[in-house]
């Protein structure tokens, strides 16, 4: 037996229009793709926000942020602002009058009274967090940690909402 050398194939030559057909698929097969693509991320995304972006997750960051401005802005100053004679020297140290409620913390204070605090400021936020919490009923306690200042406390915050 000879072994014969086998011939390639003869290139093919395409006619102008079956070029343009071929090419024509081809860029169809990418668009395709890229489609199919865009879709399957875009599925992807929906469902990563969806996740991040819950009702719940809402009203807590909400209402951490708004405990954060009251205690940091308001509360916080008022109580150095009582402990200031007329000439603005203090009654007592700072240390004495927070560390006795460093264990029992303040009074609670309810999501209602937080929101009316600075009313201008949280006008839309009280209508999202109305439809899912108590405004009476979830409440948050402050507990100021050593060396008492501004930023130094921690807060155990009590929920009664419904996230259904």
């Amino acid at each position: 037996m000879a072994y014969s050398k086998k011939k390639s194939p003869a290139k093919t030559r395409y006619t102008k229009s079956e070029k343009f057909n071929y090419e024509s698929n081809k860029i169809a097969r990418r668009v395709i793709l890229v489609v199919i693509g865009l879709a399957g991320l875009t599925v992807i995304l929906a469902t990563l926000a969806q996740a991040i972006f819950t009702p719940e997750n809402t009203v807590k960051s909400s209402v951490e942020a708004i405990v954060r401005d009251y205690y940091e802005n308001y509360f916080y100053a008022e109580i150095i602002a009582e402990n200031q004679t007329a000439t603005g020297e203090p009654k007592k140290s700072l240390d004495e009058i927070m560390s006795r409620y460093q264990e029992p913390g303040f009074a609670k204070v309810p999501l209602r009274q937080l929101l009316l605090y600075d009313e201008q400021k949280y006008a839309g936020t009280t209508a999202i967090l109305d439809t899912y919490c108590s405004l009476d009923q979830t409440y948050v306690k402050i507990y100021p940690d050593p060396p008492f200042e501004k930023t130094d406390y921690h807060v155990d915050y009590h929920y009664s909402c419904d996230f259904k």
